[in-house]
């Protein structure tokens, strides 16, 4: 792979990653205008809009930066890869990460309301988490590659 490609490989993930983290600053906007209700607290309201993030359908936009830094750094020599694609995956680890953790936090907020509870949401945050960790492995993966 010549150092022409691998750069610009490295900024379309830059790029692209740009979404995710987009769509994450947007809900940690919402975050800050939840105030508590006589139903939930403030907190509890804050991790749930905060875990939509962790929804499966929104664990996605981490997939294509995803695909291109791991995709880069298994087809590039260790020796060429660069501090950007270095940086650019394990960011994109970092992230999935954070995104199981924020899952985890949701569902324990789920599993001590009051009252009965709901396994919907869950099972709805087990399977962002699922593909959060999946996105998590595969860097570790191509970084020890």
């Amino acid at each position: 792979m010549t150092p022409g490609l691998i750069r610009r490989l490295t900024v379309a993930g830059w790029l692209l990653l740009g979404g995710e983290i987009g769509f994450i600053m947007f809900q940690l906007e919402r975050v800050r205008g939840v105030d508590g209700t006589r139903f939930a607290s403030a907190w509890d309201q804050r991790i749930e809009v905060l875990s939509f993030v962790v929804l499966p359908p929104n664990v996605p936009a981490l997939a294509p930066a995803a695909a291109v830094a791991i995709g880069t750094t298994l087809l590039v020599a260790p020796a060429d890869r660069g501090p950007w694609l270095d940086a650019l995956l394990r960011l994109v680890a970092g992230i999935a990460i954070t995104l199981v953790a924020i899952g985890l936090a949701a569902i324990v907020e789920v599993a001590t309301r009051p009252g009965a509870v709901d396994l919907d949401p869950i099972f709805l945050r087990l399977g962002g988490m699922s593909l959060a960790a999946g996105i998590a492995m595969m860097c570790r993966i191509a970084d020890r590659a």
